[in-house]
């Protein structure tokens, strides 16, 4: 862990959400591999370990405080409008020596408002060839990449289910907060059609429900209640950042029926602990999943199709193992996390060696 003080900070990575979101959970997995290369420091809301966590006043004297020697600006790092409002705020009205870097996940046009931020950005990553082409003139496509050092396949994963008092020999599992967007209906619906046939087989449901979508939370477990299979559905609320790799390892299959996804990183770190992936065609999820071979992509919003996915995984259990296998050879090879951070501190890199700086 890089404990510099942040007054010596070359990079500042924002996360100025109000709550842990994906995006959050992302960063917080990329800022201990980058506090080992670089100095930073945190613009957030929790601490992560030794990396300075500072608030935007603290960020502002940060910036306004001498470079540190032979660098010509810091960098600011920002994944949302309100990051990039403030790094230029700090930029132009409060003119601190910044160049600002901003990483689009965005598979759609951009609104009015966020096309603006994004025209003074001084470079930009996109997260997928796609979210690259709604943005202009991306510097670097950087997939997200798992921490494969966190989320790995369990050294025993019956004694890690019965430690979790998960009780089936085959958990099938959604992680996301419970709402439409996530799909979590489409989860419900498929599986109440399936699990009476398949007594093998237990769904768990991870994730938090915020006020607004009780309602419908309460709406799903009628469905499961009217279907009896009351004890077959766990819900097993919000689960703390740090045991979620205990949870995906405790998973023989993850489902990701999300309608809509930036991104998406929950396929990716069931992967890396050795699980069986359906998801939606949203996202990243086309990239990192091998069609037939870690698991299966179905059309977004297509309840019949995703059922017919599970079903075939349910009937032939073994697939649960080969698919596993896949999934973790792919995880390691082609998505770990270090690979993301050396293309990121490629970009920083490929910024400081531009000529221009701002004043």
């Amino acid at each position: 862990m890089n404990s510099a003080n942040a007054s010596s900070a070359h990079v500042i990575v924002a996360d100025l959400h109000r709550r842990i979101t994906g995006v959050s959970t992302t960063i917080r997995s990329l800022l201990p591999l980058m506090s080992e290369r670089i100095n930073l420091a945190f613009l957030g809301n929790t601490p992560q370990g030794d990396i300075p966590n500072v608030t935007l006043r603290q960020a502002w004297k940060i910036c306004r405080s001498p470079l540190p020697e032979g660098l010509p600006f810091r960098i600011w790092h920002a994944r949302r409008n309100n990051e990039m409002f403030w790094g230029l705020i700090f930029k132009y009205l409060l003119r601190c020596k910044l160049k600002l870097v901003f990483t689009s996940a965005a598979k759609r046009r951009h609104s009015w408002y966020p096309r603006q931020l994004i025209r003074s950005m001084d470079a930009i990553i996109a997260t997928s060839e796609m979210a690259a082409s709604f943005v202009p003139e991306a510097v670097k496509v950087v997939p997200h990449g798992v921490d494969t050092k966190r989320f790995s396949f369990p050294d025993d994963k019956q004694a890690l289910k019965d430690e979790l008092g998960f009780r089936s020999k085959y958990a099938i599992g959604i992680i996301g907060r419970i709402r439409p967007e996530k799909g979590t209906d489409l989860f419900v619906k498929s599986l109440c059609e399936l699990l009476n046939e398949h007594q093998q087989f237990d769904a768990y449901l991870i994730g938090l429900t915020t006020r607004q979508f009780t309602g419908f939370e309460q709406e799903l477990k009628k469905i499961i209640a009217d279907a009896g299979l009351g004890n077959r559905f766990h819900w097993l609320g919000p689960v703390p950042i740090e045991q979620m790799p205990r949870y995906q390892g405790a998973l023989d299959l993850t489902v990701a029926p999300a309608r809509y996804e930036g991104f998406g990183m929950v396929p990716l770190e069931a992967m890396a602990c050795g699980n069986a992936v359906v998801a939606a065609d949203t996202g990243a999820y086309r990239d990192m999943i091998a069609e037939g071979k870690s698991g299966f992509i179905v059309p977004t919003d297509d309840l019949p199709a995703l059922r017919a996915a599970l079903e075939k995984i349910l009937v032939n259990p073994e697939l649960l193992e080969t698919f596993g296998a896949c999934g973790l050879q792919r995880a390691n090879e082609q998505f770990a996390a270090h690979q993301e951070v050396e293309s990121i501190l490629g970009v920083y890199q490929q910024v400081w060696n531009s000529r221009e700086q701002h004043q």
